[in-house]
């Protein structure tokens, strides 16, 4: 009789686990799609924009940006073309086109249990390319490769944990104003003094799905080996995805510890799946 209750329990416990589990979409691949999960390639379209409050001034920046997933979706190329307003004291507001930015995506490694604690892990390679006009503050003025890393854990079916690292190379001096800021970088500021950027960043997403949504929370450090100097901030966010098509999310850092060039960065995005 212990033993049949036990396995009741069992059942009883697994049960709305597996409806958790369930949670997210199917693509035709047979891979789950899950806008919040940041080892994986989708293909898709998107609008995003920022807000990112700085000391020295203010960005508006709205981004157009898609990708395209393939060979099973473990592979991704994606491409972002950002439109810039750049409001710094004793600079004209100019709006421009800001530095376009390419990205190939692999996914490293998939568990086919999602019980897993480690679930897959993914590695990408951005470019950012100075279209940009430095001098009104739209770009960097110089070229930036952005190697990444990135784990998903998943001790439970609700949590999902994301350890993130990636590095910051600049191909010349530019201002390195924005720290190190998530999720991209931030146009050349004309005011500043310009140094090259050599700049590591160490990011843990621990997010709380439901419903085909999530909240979250992001701290995240920056270390640049230009200044010796270290930022430590901290990104809430939150996001649904709708007819399993259209996702929607929310997301804001702010910056607590180290150099305090950046305030705040507001962001949100609309992002279709194919």
């Amino acid at each position: 009789m212990k033993r049949l209750q036990k396995h009741i329990l069992i059942i009883l416990i697994l049960l709305p686990a597996g409806k958790l589990m369930a949670q997210w979409p199917l693509l035709p691949s047979g891979k789950e799609l899950n806008p919040s999960d940041i080892t994986h390639p989708y293909s898709d379209i998107a609008f995003s924009g920022e807000l990112i409050d700085m000391v020295s001034g203010n960005i508006w920046q709205w981004t157009l940006q898609g990708g395209v997933a393939f060979g099973k979706n473990k592979h991704g190329l994606s491409f972002k073309i950002p439109f810039v307003r750049s409001v710094y004291p004793g600079v004209e507001q100019l709006t421009g086109i800001g530095d376009v930015s390419i990205r190939y995506h692999l996914v490293t490694y998939e568990s086919k249990l999602r019980m897993r604690t480690l679930a897959s892990s993914g590695l990408y390679l951005d470019l950012s390319i100075p279209t940009g006009n430095a001098l009104e503050g739209h770009g960097a003025g110089v070229a930036m490769l952005m190697p990444g890393f990135a784990l998903a854990y998943r001790p439970v079916p609700q949590i999902a944990i994301y350890p993130h690292i990636r590095y910051i190379h600049s191909f010349g001096e530019t201002d390195n104003d924005w720290g190190g800021g998530y999720p991209g970088t931030i146009p050349d500021n004309p005011n500043l003094d310009k140094e090259k950027v050599r700049l590591i960043q160490f990011e843990t997403i621990i997010n709380y799905e439901f419903n085909e949504a999530w909240i979250g929370i992001s701290p995240a450090f920056s270390y640049s080996f230009t200044s010796k100097e270290g930022t430590v901030s901290i990104r809430p966010q939150l996001g649904k995805l709708f007819a399993e098509k259209v996702s929607i999310s929310l997301s804001g850092s702010f910056y607590l510890v180290g150099r305090r060039r950046l305030n705040s960065w507001t962001y949100f995005d609309v992002r279709y799946f194919f």
